[in-house]
């Protein structure tokens, strides 16, 4: 047993704790249209690594007083963005692929400028269309090709008319390219196992927020719908949160994973996070169901407890969170051991007891296989560029038909910005092509998040260029936002953007002295506003890409999955646990599934019409059903719990054949009579009631709908 003098309370700041509460409130509260943030995906290694690789090149070209160094910057910081993580070989490709790919595709365009507009047209037409294209063989390669394509449009604009004075500019942004390779996997190397701690320090602090709000909630006597919100906000993060860091643990080199006592421990936290999920999904539940002080009295005394020891709960899971991450592995192992007794404590506030699992076992976990040697991963990778490259050869592929819309609008960008004769138009073009995505859901947030991030980036670039007028002093002034854009990145595409466009600014005032900082900020906003436009036009007008499956499919695979778990856990403890462990994850991976189609249709109609009330009640339902089945696994009177009674098992057969019609779109007029209530535990209440009005719901819509 470790006692509290051999292990102090966890040293993680206050502060830092404080500052990802406000994170995440405004997440909670951000706009519809801003569709990705979370503060805990930072990395602050990413960014100084970034940093000290683009101000490097800057410092030499003080030093040098050669202007052209600033593009040693932008290849070293590109290069950084290229970076495709994983194992060493796989980002040694992406990174070297990108800077030989850049600087020969670059260099290319750069010479099809000086020969006119429309053989430089045809340059960028060929280089983004390909750049585009190389979606289809996954996110690591279309990051590579698309970024390529970025250095394609900005050369673009520096026509090569002398070829050895040209060969001179593509040796220095090759140089800053190779800079950033050297430093990334040599003095700056990430750690095999960096990944997967930071993303179960996510995990730990998405379990952190439902703990936590829970206890906000029973705090405030709390209305049903706020607890439903609740569920469909906090559970959809943590599954998210839970499925990232099994990918991030699957991707673990097999040498990395062989009787490694980090790997393990790295493990059994992701296993006890599966365990904790169920546990709070259980108490949340179960905390609904507590009374709160009618009108102006004080809550009771067992919801006070409740309250006071889930945010106890909380306060520990974000410091298991950080000590994870930072591999303090014996001080987490004593804050795991108070949240277990602060759980033995909770157990007795609560009206429906619950129990925290010790047994947890982790279930459709695949580690990837030791990787083939040399020859034999050059043979299977090039035979599947090959069949994905065949498969995709046809105007009905996604892959095919978005890259011709980016080919497109980026050369009539392009065309349209030299018939103006705009300076620095290489903005807008980047802009067309890096907010363009395969669907309208996807474009048309990028392009408010891109344009609100210029704006405001754009005032802070003013500022600062008021403020610096020196190279050296634009030189330091880069190091904190390019380590900011490259630290962000991951949180929001907004803040990204935000950073960015400082970030470019002082780099082309480096490269061009003596020119006005506020008058680059203001170009660089109207050619970002011109570049979202074209982007939105071609979205919705440009052989247009829309959710393909009816989002009705999601739902009923939600709704099939979420019953499938309940009824597993209605015979409990009859099943086999693992199995309906297995059917849990899957019922919120359906939910999450369903919730993220739904809200793909609202953005591409840009309404909620498109969705009905029915869907959105549905989906609340889903969460509730997943709640009180995890409710009936691990209550803490499980051992007074018989066999399901037989009356309830026929009712539950026929309303389940019954929501099965609903879903095949058949109509089922018939009504069960419900199972006598005084024969029903609590719990088997709660999921008689859920399932009669899931059946009522769906066999309703399916009335409307032929009617």
């Amino acid at each position: 047993m470790m006692n509290r003098k051999s292990h102090p309370p966890s040293f993680s700041p206050r502060w830092s704790n404080r500052l990802y509460a406000i994170a995440s409130a405004i997440y909670r509260k951000r706009p519809v249209w801003m569709v990705s943030f979370s503060a805990s995906e930072a990395s602050l290694a990413e960014g100084l690594r970034a940093a000290c690789a683009s101000t490097a090149m800057l410092a030499v070209g003080n030093l040098l007083h050669d202007p052209t160094f600033a593009w040693a910057a932008i290849g070293a910081f590109w290069t950084c963005l290229a970076d495709a993580a994983g194992s060493n070989r796989a980002r040694f490709a992406s990174m070297m692929g990108f800077a030989l790919l850049s600087t020969l595709c670059g260099g290319l365009t750069a010479l099809a400028s000086a020969s006119g507009t429309a053989v430089a047209a045809l340059a960028v037409l060929v280089f983004t269309s390909l750049g585009a294209f190389g979606r289809i063989w996954g996110a690591a390669t279309s990051q590579v090709t698309i970024l390529a394509a970025t250095a394609c449009v900005v050369m673009v604009d520096r026509p090569m008319r002398d070829v050895r004075e040209g060969l001179a500019f593509l040796g220095v942004y090759l140089l800053g390219c190779l800079f950033a390779v050297a430093l990334s996997l040599t003095v700056w190397r990430i750690h095999p196992f960096g990944a997967s701690r930071a993303s179960l320090r996510t995990v730990y602090w998405r379990l952190a927020d439902i703990a936590l709000d829970s206890a906000r909630l029973l705090q405030q006597r709390s209305t049903p719908r706020e607890w439903a919100t609740h569920a469909a906000q906090f559970r959809a993060d943590a599954r998210a949160a839970l499925e990232r860091s099994r990918k991030a643990l699957a991707r673990v080199p097999a040498t990395r994973t062989g009787a490694r006592e980090t790997y393990d421990t790295l493990l059994g936290l992701l296993t006890e996070g599966e365990a904790l999920f169920a546990y709070l999904i259980a108490v949340s539940g179960a905390c609904e169901k507590m009374p709160a002080g009618a009108n102006n009295e004080p809550p009771a005394r067992h919801t006070v407890r409740a309250a006071r020891l889930l945010a106890g709960m909380g306060e520990l899971l974000r410091n298991i969170g950080v000590d994870a991450n930072e591999a303090r592995w014996t001080h987490l192992a004593w804050l795991q051991m108070r949240l277990r007794r602060l759980a033995r404590r909770l157990e007795p506030a609560l009206m429906e007891p619950v129990k925290l699992k010790s047994d947890f076992e982790l279930v459709d976990f695949t580690p990837v296989q030791a990787p083939p040697r040399f020859a034999g991963s050059v043979a299977v990778t090039l035979a599947r560029v090959w069949s994905t490259l065949k498969a995709n050869l046809s105007f009905e592929s996604v892959g095919l038909r978005h890259a011709a819309r980016v080919g497109v609008t980026t050369t009539a960008g392009f065309l349209v910005i030299r018939a103006l004769g705009l300076p620095f138009g290489y903005w807008a073009t980047m802009a067309t092509l890096l907010i363009l995505q395969p669907s309208i859901a996807a474009t048309w947030p990028r392009s408010i998040e891109r344009a609100a991030g210029s704006i405001v980036g754009g005032v802070l670039a003013a500022g600062i260029g008021y403020a610096i007028h020196s190279p050296l002093g634009i030189s330091l002034a880069v190091f904190p936002l390019v380590m900011a854009t490259m630290a962000l990145r991951p949180v929001s595409y907004s803040l990204f953007v935000l950073f960015l466009t400082p970030t470019f600014v002082l780099v082309a005032d480096f490269a061009t002295p003596g020119a006005s900082e506020f008058a680059f900020a203001l170009t660089r906003l109207g050619n970002n506003v011109l570049g979202c436009v074209l982007a939105l036009f071609a979205t919705f007008y440009l052989w247009p890409t829309r959710e393909k499956t009816d989002y009705r499919a999601y739902l009923g695979d939600a709704v099939r999955a979420n019953l499938a778990y309940l009824l597993a856990a209605l015979e409990s403890p009859r099943r086999n646990e693992k199995d309906v462990e297995r059917l849990r994850r899957a019922a919120g991976l359906g939910s999450n599934n369903a919730e993220e189609a739904v809200a793909r249709v609202r953005l591409e109609k840009l309404e909620d019409s498109m969705v009905d009330t029915v869907t959105l009640t549905v989906l609340s339902l889903l969460r509730k059903m997943a709640g009180t089945a995890t409710q009936l696994r691990l209550s803490a009177n499980r051992h007074e719990q018989h066999d399901m009674d037989a009356q309830l098992r026929a009712w539950v057969t026929a309303v389940s054949a019954d929501i099965e019609a609903a879903l095949n779109r058949t109509i089922v007029p018939l009504r069960h009579e419900l199972p006598p209530r005084e024969r029903l535990s609590s719990l088997e209440a709660d999921a008689v009631g859920e399932l009669a009005l899931m059946q009522r719901l769906l066999t309703e819509r399916m009335r409307e709908a032929r009617g």
